[in-house]
């Protein structure tokens, strides 16, 4: 979320500046041609702009100007918006969070960390999951999950859902090296909360504990387990 931010600001000053050398370029050609000074000249330019009166040598680069500073003006707008909205949501959401105590944070909104969700759920725990997916924030929403659009991989989420006073954090992202982030985070987030993790290579498990994380799961062997414990069970029937 973050580094969108920092890309929409960079096409912002790229535009601005592009505004701002083609207004130079047109005051000094307006100057140039009437001989008159670089003031009278940026006058008359703001005055065919409020006027919409192109009519001069340089009508098409006014009118040019004019619908390029028209949509710079509009994306301006929805950025400045959307900057609020994210912002100023965060804030609410934050001191919203200041509430929960001994909570459940799950990092990633996957099939795993619906799960984790739902049984919390029905164990009638308190969880918050972290997703940064907007399709996938919808669907956890229709199944009334609570949900807290943000970047597991950013430490300034933890603070948004107040993990210094969580029960639990449980590392759900897909890949190792994202979850050992998470758990850096969390560790840092909160030094008392239990944090488990997810995990594909059995040769990262030292590793995430080293991180800080308290248990480690690997899915395909927890399954495969599962699967031959059964089998011996139904064979002794």
């Amino acid at each position: 979320m973050a580094s969108d931010i920092r890309e929409d600001i960079q096409k912002v000053l790229v535009a601005g500046a592009i505004l701002l050398i083609i207004a130079t370029a047109l005051v000094i050609l307006i100057a140039n041609e009437r001989a008159i000074t670089y003031a009278a000249a940026a006058a008359q330019f703001i005055v065919a702009l409020e006027t919409f009166n192109f009519r001069s040598n340089f009508g098409i680069l006014l009118l040019f100007f004019s619908l390029f500073l028209g949509v710079f003006a509009v994306y301006l707008l929805e950025f400045l918006v959307s900057l609020v909205r994210n912002e100023f949501g965060g804030v609410i959401y934050m001191a919203q969070a200041l509430r929960f105590k001994n909570h459940y944070i799950i990092c990633g909104g996957g099939r795993i960390g619906e799960r984790i969700a739902f049984l919390l759920k029905e164990r009638h725990k308190s969880a918050i999951i972290m997703e940064d997916d907007e399709a996938r924030v919808v669907e956890l929403k229709k199944l009334g999950f609570k949900v807290f659009v943000a970047n597991a991989l950013e430490e300034k989420s933890f603070k948004m859902v107040n993990a210094a006073r969580a029960a639990a954090i449980f590392a759900c992202l897909g890949q190792d090296v994202d979850n050992f982030l998470v758990i850096l985070n969390a560790r840092e987030a909160s030094k008392n909360a239990r944090i488990l993790t997810r995990c594909n290579s059995i040769k990262n498990i030292n590793k995430f504990k080293q991180l800080g994380a308290n248990d480690v799961v690997l899915p395909e062997i927890v399954g495969a387990d599962r699967l031959v414990y059964l089998s011996e069970n139904e064979s002794k029937k």
